[in-house]
């Protein structure tokens, strides 16, 4: 008992990196780096994806209103 408050005392505190035992790593750096620039290209590529079908629906848009207004007479 008289352990554990000795242990927790400031001045008993280790000043040093003591890595934890039987611990290990459970995903490596690389593997999450990879999967983050997987993801962030996926996002980007989504976004020029969306943004080019948009760009299509508005362009189809545009051009069935100018038959629209090229069929009408400006005097009738």
């Amino acid at each position: 008992m008289k352990a554990d408050v000795v242990a927790t005392e400031p001045g008993a505190r280790s000043t040093e990196f003591v890595p934890v035992q039987g611990g290990g790593e459970t995903t490596s750096a690389e593997l999450l780096l990879v999967v983050a620039y997987l993801v962030m290209w996926g996002l980007l590529l989504a976004f020029i994806g969306l943004g080019w079908r948009r760009q299509q629906r508005l362009e189809t848009r545009i051009g069935e209103l100018e038959r629209s207004v090229a069929g009408k007479a400006p005097g009738a």
